[in-house]
């Protein structure tokens, strides 16, 4: 399935590229490899935590975030390109850099748009430019105080993900008789305020004019899309720090995501409370208990600590789940994109959970939840030997190798 868009920033083909994922707890960093008729490769990764804030405040927030980017765009510079040159790969110029950004950095929206006449028509690239502006005008002009007065906003996607004629999905529409045609648009914003912190950074760094924005969303489903393609219908979770994004894809479309304010730091915050303890052992305690190794009280203790905020989470889940529903069937498999020291936890509290507002397949109430992992990715992309497989930079490469 061809990704249809009509920006500017499109990436140039084969050679090294940076690529960032920013989130809310971490950020990361990598050099990879796009070739057009191989796997992406990743030769180099780091990834830096967000300092941790029991209160939050979103201009201390942001702030601590910019450290973190600065941080592991100085890595890169300092060790990566380095590591480059180890592999002679030297004469490899770094010609573009490709930042996702999740939640709370952006929003989305996806927009069905369709057209219906008596005689039958053709769809031209006219049509879908205009539609994509008139719909990046509206979704502008509705959220142009989103990220706080004075603040202002820009586009980051603004993409025909799907296009179907008569019904049927097609990856060359043009110049086609149809009575009916339908697109489906993928549109996300980021504040100007952030763009401009990150877009300098890098060129503090490193001498690249083409920096391309993206949400991790748009990544996250063409990723899964083409890894997983005998799933056309499904649920994918994107587990951030501070919050937690609900994608719904329906006939191999993206067709809403919600947002709630629990994330995997909700859980660290009550461990902390309960155990009056700091971040680093709140996390290792969390690892150990994973593990099955600690001690029956101290587990009995992490246990009522993780249940506390579950109750809140699945809510939230729940109720996100409902408003993607629209009263339709949901499908019972659910990915879920987190990292390592919560994301078991949460696929077992899914597990366990019956959803009684919901009706899955076969009318059981029951779920299949997947932890995304990044041997499921080796298919679609390689990793050095000496390099940490990190699933979120692992997706984000996949969909850039898909552009060119």
């Amino acid at each position: 399935m061809s990704l249809f868009s009509f920006s500017k920033n499109k990436t140039e083909g084969e050679g090294v590229v940076l690529v960032f994922d920013i989130g809310s707890a971490s950020v990361g960093g990598a050099l990879v490899s796009l070739h057009k008729d191989k796997k992406p490769k990743i030769l180099y990764n780091v990834r830096k935590p967000i300092a941790f804030k029991e209160d939050l405040d979103i201009n201390k927030f942001t702030a601590s975030m910019i450290r973190a980017f600065d941080s592991v765009v100085s890595d890169i510079e300092k060790k990566g390109v380095s590591h480059l040159n180890f592999r002679n790969l030297k004469n490899k110029e770094i010609r573009e850099s490709f930042c996702f950004f999740s939640s709370p950095w952006y929003i989305s929206q996806t927009q069905v748009v369709k057209w219906e006449k008596k005689e039958p028509f053709s769809i031209n690239k006219e049509m879908i430019k205009d539609v994509l502006e008139k719909e990046k005008q509206i979704f502008i002009k509705n959220n142009e105080k989103f990220f706080g007065d004075g603040n202002e906003i820009e586009i980051m996607d603004n993409k025909v993900i799907q296009l179907r004629l008569n019904g049927y999905i097609v990856d060359n529409p043009f110049n086609k008789k149809v009575n009916n045609a339908e697109a489906v648009m993928y549109i996300s914003l980021v504040s100007t305020d952030v763009s401009h912190k990150v877009k300098d950074v890098i060129k503090k760094h490193f001498h690249i004019e083409s920096i391309n924005l993206a949400s991790f969303t748009l990544a996250g489903f063409l990723s899964l899309r083409d890894i997983f393609e005998f799933e056309d219908d499904f649920l994918f979770l994107d587990v951030s720090g501070e919050v937690t994004d609900v994608s719904f894809v329906k006939n191999d479309s993206l067709r809403e995501t919600e947002t709630f304010p629990v994330g995997r730091n909700a859980f660290i915050r009550e461990i902390l409370k309960d155990f009056k303890t700091n971040y680093t052992s709140a996390v290792s305690m969390i690892n150990v208990y994973k593990t099955g190794s600690m001690d029956q009280n101290n587990a009995k203790k992490i246990e009522t600590s993780l249940n506390k905020v579950k109750k809140n989470w699945i809510k939230y889940l729940e109720n996100g789940m409902f408003e993607l529903s629209h009263g339709a069937i949901l499908p019972r498999t659910i990915f879920v994109i987190a990292d390592d020291d919560i994301g078991d936890i949460l696929i077992k509290m899914i597990q366990e959970e019956k959803f009684t507002k919901l009706v899955f397949p076969d009318y059981n109430k029951s779920t299949n939840p997947i932890l995304v992992k990044p041997d499921m990715m080796k298919k679609n992309c390689d990793v050095g030997n000496d390099v940490e497989k990190d699933i979120f930079l692992i997706m984000e490469s996949i969909f850039i190798n898909r552009l060119i």
